[in-house]
């Protein structure tokens, strides 16, 4: 297992509890991955007032809930605090290795992998080696800064400071100065109200128009609406039916100068940010079109406007990063995982992706039923279809998400919850079918059967 996140921690979990013999490995010097705050692994973004952006109930784990005394979107320091009562609870700690960097890990011409470690810090030192049959990579996909490429034309002359939002803490060094935050998603968007407070101006830029959700609807967080009659439609009334619900509660984006956006609000991943919306309506936040170009302490937007600026918060995404793995193995180009149900390379046997998916509400539900598959796939008690029949169903996956979403590097791993879970659920059934039939996919002749993403 790589990494001791959410998803490792639902991996280790559902493998502890069923007596799999397995070692975790974390670069960090504790649990939580990017809810660690000022994590030393160096792979946690989260600034100190950030809360969560979906509830408790979308953050709980199927097999423990997070405390009723929790608020609604809880503090990270709180969801830190609940990541370590779930390893607690469940016996975790002493199957992880903290402070443990994965090097590398390799297929075996015989099957198998050799995987690589060494305690981090320790650069010059002698890294160990061990094969395993199967590996569990759970490494996040919030970590890896990714900046507009090509750069914006120009920013090598701007003189102010620069940074990625994943470096962004306090608003403190912001204060009295004219602050440019670039782009439209969470981070952006909270970023941007934040720093807003005290900033003598805060421009918000996004190249493209997006609907921004309040955290709650009709008297519930947002987040519910993955469960509520309204993700029964059909997918041509569902957007229509969410665009008239935000309408209604919200108002128009003119009210708040922002553009219409020309993709219904399901079309991308949702950003939910009532603080923003405050900021914008109270003057505080001017919303800009894409950057165009920089100069030394301007910035030049796509509909020919100039603004004064001193500093810059690029909250431009992250690209999906595997360091350990050669890419000729596997890579994750322009955001896009080739894997069955989002979990198997169709080619790979004894290799697993935790946690690559990004839903639009539940975030912890999902892994441990993912992780239960894997599991089983583990144990045989279940096996997988052929690598040819994995890698059409992801074809054909691939074509739908095309039709649903926004082709952008963000939205390569997006999926809907709903059709998620149905997905997982028959091919569960499906897979226990071909274990106890004669037939078993000729995957399985080198090691046990293991599954990819798709859906």
């Amino acid at each position: 297992m790589i990494g001791a996140g959410p998803s490792g921690l639902a991996a280790s979990k559902v493998l502890a509890s069923r007596n799999v013999a397995f070692d975790c490995f974390e670069a960090g010097s504790g649990i939580g991955g990017l809810w660690r705050y000022g994590n030393d692994n160096g792979m946690s973004g989260v600034y100190a007032s950030l809360h969560a952006n979906i509830s408790k109930e979308s953050m709980s784990f199927s097999s423990l809930a997070m405390p009723e005394t929790y608020p609604v979107f809880p503090h990270h320091s709180k969801v830190l605090a609940y990541l370590e009562d779930y390893a607690a609870s469940f016996g975790l700690h002493r199957h992880i290795e903290c402070g443990t960097e994965v090097t590398s890990v390799r297929p075996l011409d015989g099957g198998g992998w050799e995987v690589a470690r060494r305690r981090r810090g320790d650069a010059g030192g002698e890294a160990k080696t061990q094969c395993y049959t199967e590996v569990v990579v759970a490494n996040g996909h919030h970590w890896d800064p990714r900046l507009p490429d090509p750069a914006v034309p120009g920013a090598e002359d701007f003189e102010g400071p620069a940074v990625h939002s994943h470096a962004y803490r306090t608003p403190e060094p912001y204060a009295g100065r004219r602050v440019l935050v670039i782009g439209m998603g969470n981070s952006a968007c909270e970023i941007a109200a934040e720093i807003s407070r005290t900033a003598a101006r805060t421009f918000l830029s996004a190249r493209d128009a997006a609907h921004v959700f309040p955290k709650m609807l009709l008297g519930r967080p947002a987040d519910h609406l993955p469960r509520s009659p309204l993700s029964r439609l059909p997918q041509f009334l569902k957007g229509p039916a969410m665009a008239l619900l935000l309408r209604l509660t919200r108002g128009a984006p003119a009210q708040y100068g922002l553009p219409e956006p020309v993709r219904g609000p399901l079309a991308a991943h949702p950003s939910t940010s009532d603080e923003l919306l405050v900021q914008l309506a109270r003057g505080a936040v001017t919303p800009k079109p894409g950057v165009s170009s920089f100069g030394r302490d301007t910035a030049t937007f796509t509909d020919g406007s100039r603004e004064p600026v001193d500093a810059v918060v690029y909250a431009t995404g992250y690209s999906l990063s595997f360091p350990f793995l050669d890419p000729s193995v596997f890579a994750a180009p322009a955001g896009r995982t080739e894997l069955y149900l989002r979990t198997v390379p169709p080619r790979l046997p004894g290799l697993y992706f935790m946690g690559l998916a990004q839903p639009g509400g539940e975030a912890f539900p999902l892994l441990e039923p993912q992780a239960a598959w894997i599991a089983d796939l583990i144990e045989g008690a279940v096996t997988l279809p052929s690598p040819a029949e994995m890698t059409r169903a992801i074809a054909r996956e691939r074509r739908r998400h095309d039709r649903t979403y926004v082709s952008t590097y963000r939205h390569g791993i997006e999926i809907d919850v709903r059709s998620y879970r149905g997905a997982l659920r028959r091919e569960l059934r499906a897979g226990r079918r071909r274990a106890r039939g004669a037939l078993r996919p000729l995957s399985g002749a080198a090691g046990p059967a293991r599954a990819a993403d798709a859906v």
